[in-house]
């Protein structure tokens, strides 16, 4: 393959692909931590590996979708967070290893924009499939009624979601075209959000613990049966 496109100029490579698996950590099958993985991480380092060759001959650049997943680990996403935070080391690493090679390396990170992978109709069958494997002394520790206001929390997290994925497509268009791209971009519905994402970034861990157990508070999750005595 690469002998018939070595007279091509590779101007960038692209890593878009994403999946979005299981729920709380001890709720998700170890299968759901390994697809998210092999996707969002692995995925990725074999289609950048294998146009490492064409883009040192270009000096081009690699443009990693990544996700503020990957800087800001939220609450009953661990799976996905997990691979998000592998991806953003990753870039990370590529970008300081292929300086010498004058390839540019940007992360795109975006907040929850309404695609595919945010589909609450996708998740909602997900969940009854988890909720209807587990243990039943999961079952019983957590109680049906956590697993009935699960679906609502999660339903509401969904709606949060912006519809306006041309915000992510405009920077996409910027990171592969400008002469000199910025680093990382964060697409946003508004530069309010935009802003508090930044903000919880760079708060310290125990205020940011903090911050997440009152939004989970205020945001209606559910708290398991026999955890009630210790939150």
């Amino acid at each position: 393959m690469f002998h018939s496109l070595f007279h091509i100029e590779l101007w960038a490579v692209v890593n878009n692909a994403g999946v979005l698996k299981g729920i709380s950590t001890e709720l998700t099958d170890i299968r759901d931590f390994k697809d998210c993985m092999d996707v969002n991480l692995f995925g990725v380092v074999r289609v950048t590996k294998a146009f490492l060759p064409l883009l040192r001959r270009s000096a081009g650049r690699i443009v990693n979708m990544t996700s503020l997943g990957g800087r800001v680990a939220p609450c009953h996403l661990s799976a996905y967070s997990v691979s998000k935070f592998a991806a953003v080391g990753f870039t990370d690493c590529l970008r300081r290893e292929l300086d010498v090679w004058g390839i540019r390396v940007i992360s795109i990170e975006p907040e929850p924009f309404q695609t595919p992978i945010s589909d609450f109709g996708v998740a909602s069958k997900r969940m009854d499939e988890t909720f209807a494997s587990l243990d039943p002394s999961i079952k019983e520790d957590y109680g049906d009624e956590y697993f009935n206001k699960f679906r609502k929390f999660a339903e509401m997290y969904a709606s949060y979601a912006s519809d306006k994925l041309y915000k992510v497509i405009d920077d996409l268009v910027l990171a592969i075209t400008l002469e000199h791209p910025s680093t990382i971009y964060r697409p946003s519905e508004n530069i309010i959000r935009q802003t508090i994402a930044i903000i919880i970034q760079n708060l310290p861990t125990d205020i940011l613990d903090f911050f997440f157990k009152v939004s989970m508070y205020f945001a209606g999750a559910p708290v398991p049966k026999r955890a009630k005595g210790h939150v």
